[in-house]
């Protein structure tokens, strides 16, 4: 078996070396170089041309997305996996669209950094568990979105005054107290927004679409 060549990059001395510690217990893993900051770590590439590096997104200098930025448009066919504690979905589709095959949780790293870089070395992906749900879940439901406007603009006015209450978390009793209407009236009303949105009775799904939507409404 290819022995797997990287370099890491994070300005953490301490957490760099908790990474450094688990990769070298590895035999198929060899380190060819660490750096403390981006113009440092673009250096270590251009040197090794490692088959993997791993580079905190947050670094002096150059942070980690313009060093894949730089090596994207060096043609270097390092394969890169970036480091971060942060969950948005722009940093996650500017890293991918850079040619980023690995993104990992640093809280999580210590754990599952060996297989973020075999996963990636071998010609797959990685994103770690805690991150995919969020960042994919996300996304799932911006490319969604046209289809759920579509179905929520077909609610009555006060079908989505009570979608609103509902993914504020209100009860039946607090929706009809606050609108002035029977709790049977509610009950009406979440029957008809579940039917038109397409919603499976029961299992709170009504609770559920309002609490994943309400930027929608």
């Amino acid at each position: 078996m290819d022995k797997i060549r990287i370099i890491i990059a994070d300005d953490h001395p301490v957490f760099r070396l908790g990474l450094v510690s688990i990769i070298k217990k590895n035999e198929n893993i060899i380190l060819c170089g660490e750096a403390e900051n981006g113009e440092e770590a673009l250096v270590l590439i251009h040197e090794h041309k490692p088959d993997v590096a791993i580079l905190d997104i947050e670094m002096p200098l150059m942070n980690g997305l313009t060093v894949c930025e730089e090596i994207k448009k060096k043609g270097i066919a390092t394969k890169l996996i970036i480091l971060t504690f942060f969950k948005e979905l722009e940093l996650y589709e500017k890293a991918i669209s850079l040619g980023v095959k690995g993104y990992l949780l640093k809280n999580n790293a210590i754990v599952e950094i060996v297989t973020a870089i075999e996963s990636v070395y071998y010609n797959g992906e990685y994103i770690s568990p805690v991150l995919k749900d969020k960042l994919l879940g996300t996304k799932s439901r911006l490319l969604n979105s046209p289809i759920i406007m579509e179905a929520i603009s077909k609610l009555s006015i006060s079908e989505k005054n009570i979608l609103t209450l509902i993914a504020e978390e209100r009860t039946t009793k607090e929706i009809a107290g606050e609108l002035f209407i029977s709790e049977k009236t509610v009950e009406k009303h979440r029957y008809n927004i579940s039917k038109k949105l397409n919603l499976e009775s029961g299992k709170n799904n009504l609770l559920k679409f309002a609490l994943a939507n309400k930027q929608f409404f």
